[in-house]
């Protein structure tokens, strides 16, 4: 075993490695980092083939990797999994890279199967933490699963300790990697599709799904002094919903701001996400606590300051005063005076808009592919015995 491990190492050198990546959510942030990198990966001459779900929305724009539909979130699909085991056995991954936290069970079932492939090694990027809907199993799962990677990468210096300490993650098996632009390929393959805006106004843009950490309500109390200082500001919340959305309407009724605050609870597609994002003077992002953003990273792509709170690794992103600003979170006030600001401040905003920029272009995926291979090597036959190393742990 050691001897044909070595041998596998060696041909890595020569022909790249064998990379599948596992992304079961076809759409939204976690599968858009995954394209990314795969496709950074490939272009450094790996071989690189993403598994995710039925319906992937990158399935037309240009990609160097292979890809896989093979989960259905609403019925099973036996052939397309017979399908993806067959391309384990014939593909043979050395990596088996795992990305979000949304499906700790389903991880835990194909870590199980494909651990018997025998040279593989697990990786694993959470993105968020926790998953949105938490259960009382996902501790215990996440636990399992942690104690059985390779190796786990993370979007923000401040989650290390949040997986050190509930997973008890060594130190030396984490690596922090900051989160690129998202969605470059929009503003490449895409033809903007503008939203329906009056003339003169200032658009203040807060994208993304719609969920109860995101601060929704707080942005919509700093709305009254927001508006009394820039009156034409124009506050667009756009997402998929993933909360009841009552409470927000009825907060949106009281303050009888409907034609200067608009709620947009879609998911929408990538042309009408570039005219948003085109439209938008400055991004605001409330959170009352997360983990990390990748709208804050298409944000610095489009070249808009951002103003966040003080949770989620932003403040790792985010440089106060110079690409935007930060507040406390629940702070409707210190939002307000925050947004206002950068909206009346016109030499402000020229500044930080330039520095979006400079601080985008110094965040590259290929920089992010470097990093990441470096890892995978580490894992593997190039510096150790990946499966030896299993066998001790298991």
């Amino acid at each position: 075993m050691e001897s044909s491990n070595v041998a596998d190492a060696m041909e890595t050198v020569a022909d790249g490695l064998r990379i599948l990546f596992i992304a079961p959510a076809p759409r939204a942030g976690t599968v858009q980092y995954t394209h990314n990198l795969a496709n950074a990966l490939a272009e450094r001459g790996h071989r690189v083939t993403l598994v995710t779900g039925i319906g992937f929305e990158l399935a037309d724009y240009p990609r160097m990797y292979q890809t896989l539909e093979v989960f259905d979130r609403y019925r099973p699909r036996p052939l397309r999994l017979l399908r993806f085991l067959w391309k384990c056995l014939t593909f043979r991954p050395q990596i088996v890279h795992l990305q979000g936290a949304q499906h700790p069970a389903l991880y835990i079932l194909l870590w199980a199967m494909l651990r018997m492939l025998g040279s593989t090694c697990f990786v694993y990027t959470p993105q968020d933490v926790l998953p949105n809907s938490l259960r009382p199993y996902h501790i215990r799962a996440f636990r399992f699963l942690y104690a059985r990677m390779r190796h786990i990468f993370l979007n923000a210096k401040q989650n290390e300790a949040l997986v050190i300490d509930n997973f008890g993650v060594p130190s030396d098996r984490i690596t922090v990697l900051p989160i690129a632009d998202l969605t470059a390929f929009v503003r490449k393959h895409v033809i903007p599709e503008p939203p329906d805006i009056p003339p003169g106004k200032k658009v203040v843009l807060c994208f993304g799904l719609i969920e109860p950490r995101k601060g929704i309500h707080t942005l919509l109390a700093s709305a009254p002094e927001l508006l009394r200082q820039v009156p034409d500001a124009l506050l667009l919340i756009v997402g998929k919903p993933l909360m009841d959305l009552a409470p927000l309407q009825r907060q949106l009724a009281e303050l009888e701001l409907h034609d200067r605050v608009r709620l947009v609870p879609e998911y929408v597609s990538f042309a009408q996400m570039a005219g948003y994002f085109s439209a938008a003077r400055l991004l605001v992002l409330p959170y009352e606590n997360g983990w990390n953003s990748g709208v804050l990273a298409s944000a610095f792509g489009f070249g808009k300051p951002v103003i966040a709170t003080r949770v989620g690794g932003f403040d790792e992103v985010v440089s106060h005063e110079s690409t935007g600003l930060l507040v406390p979170p629940k702070d409707s006030n210190a939002l307000a005076q925050a947004v206002a600001r950068l909206l009346i401040d016109g030499e402000l905003y020229a500044r930080m808009a330039e520095n979006v920029q400079v601080a985008a272009r110094n965040i590259s995926w290929e920089a992010i592919a470097r990093t990441t291979e470096a890892r995978y090597e580490d894992v593997l036959g190039i510096g150790g015995d990946c499966a030896v190393s299993q066998a001790r742990q298991h």
